[in-house]
């Protein structure tokens, strides 16, 4: 534990071998050596609340709910006093630390969910869903779901559901996935709202009619955008065809040249 960021490196290197029992194991005695110090430099409070973020998903992964929680809450506390530091040491946030909010949200209201404990899920998923986070609001209706075994009460979030994903931009395919990326840049898979939707809008899920009706119109138009790309007729990144777009001529050069004669 001489060098923590050795052992943050190695840890996660256990996590992506599949050995999540010694990686738990490790970030549990990292993160209780960090939070025994006192006073920390911004430099170990940073490499603490990359610890317990780490430590609370390695517990979700190994269905530890309840101890994924406790690691989830403690690592909002300290990430709220590293951001404290920061402000005092004058150090500029930036997109990337707003999105890390949004995602430790996310993780404490899918744990939630798991804990059967549906309002405050919703709680969770409400900042994201603020900030366009399309998959916050695709959690939502999955809480309800979990949580009630019914979608009877989960209208008014599946309307939400309906108008981000009338706002939100045309579908991308990044890495052979196919993805909607919100304004902020967080990224939702489409394969995943394609396989809710079509879940909930059948007549058992208990969703309302109406509602349930325009979720189907949101799948097939998710499913043709899906099918456009494959066929080459719509853009696999949208980004980038915007980007080609603004470099073509916004001037008819034929018709100028007519009109100048």
């Amino acid at each position: 534990m001489d060098d923590p960021v050795k052992v943050l490196n190695q840890l996660r290197n256990y996590v992506t071998d599949g050995r999540l029992e010694i990686a738990e194991h490790m970030v549990d005695e990292l993160t209780t050596m960090l939070l025994s110090e006192k006073k920390r430099t911004l430099q170990r409070q940073e490499i603490l609340v990359l610890a317990l973020r780490d430590y609370a998903n390695i517990l979700e992964i190994r269905n530890k709910w309840k101890l994924s929680l406790k690691a989830a809450k403690k690592l909002g506390t300290e990430s709220s006093t590293l951001r404290k530091m920061k402000v005092k040491e004058k150090v500029v946030g930036n997109d990337a630390d707003a999105k890390i909010i949004i995602e430790d949200c996310m993780q404490i209201g899918r744990i939630h969910i798991q804990l059967g404990n549906l309002k405050k899920a919703l709680n969770n998923f409400s900042m994201p869903a603020k900030q366009g986070h399309v998959e916050a609001h695709v959690l939502s209706i999955e809480a309800y779901e979990v949580c009630k075994g019914s979608l009877k009460k989960a209208g008014k979030v599946a309307k939400k559901l309906v108008a981000a994903l009338t706002k939100v931009g045309p579908v991308n395919r990044e890495n052979n996935e196919f993805i909607l990326i919100s304004n902020n840049g967080m990224t939702t898979s489409v394969d995943k709202i394609v396989t809710c939707i079509q879940r909930w809008i059948q007549p058992t899920s208990g969703l309302n009619h109406a509602i349930a009706s325009s979720l189907n119109e949101r799948l097939q138009s998710l499913q043709k955008q899906i099918a456009a790309i494959e066929s080459g007729e719509q853009a696999a990144n949208a980004r980038l065809q915007t980007a080609i777009d603004s470099l073509q001529p916004v001037v008819d050069y034929h018709e100028y040249s007519q009109s100048s004669r």
